[in-house]
């Protein structure tokens, strides 16, 4: 009993490191199986995640060395503004749980546009 319930817990991190190596998410699912919906949110998100990265990375340099960072914000916004229409152009052909993700998502992506100004 003790051997096939290793096996299992070794199976299952196998697959899981398989899919971060291939996907950079850590998920027991294979990107192979989720919708085309599903990928195109989620690298929407991850889109958005490496944005909001850039936003406080750039505002701690600021805070630390004095530095201005509105050239770094100035990109930020063009990107944030890339997304948005991408993200409307998306939400045209998804299903009603794809709305609710591209919702807050649209949140997020308000959310980064007040710290913007």
């Amino acid at each position: 009993m003790k051997a096939l319930l290793v096996i299992v817990v070794v199976v299952v991190a196998a697959l899981v490191v398989y899919n971060y190596a291939t996907t950079g998410r850590f998920t027991l699912v294979p990107t192979a199986l989720q919708s085309q919906e599903a990928r195109d949110l989620n690298r929407m998100e991850d889109r958005l995640l490496a944005m909001e990265s850039r936003i406080e990375a750039a505002g701690r340099a600021a805070a630390v060395s004095g530095v201005d960072f509105s050239a770094e914000a100035a990109a930020v916004q063009t990107d944030v503004t890339a997304l948005e229409m991408d993200l409307r152009d998306l939400r045209a052909r998804l299903s009603e749980e794809g709305k609710r993700r591209a919702d807050k998502l649209q949140e997020r992506i308000e959310a980064l546009k007040g710290r913007l100004h």
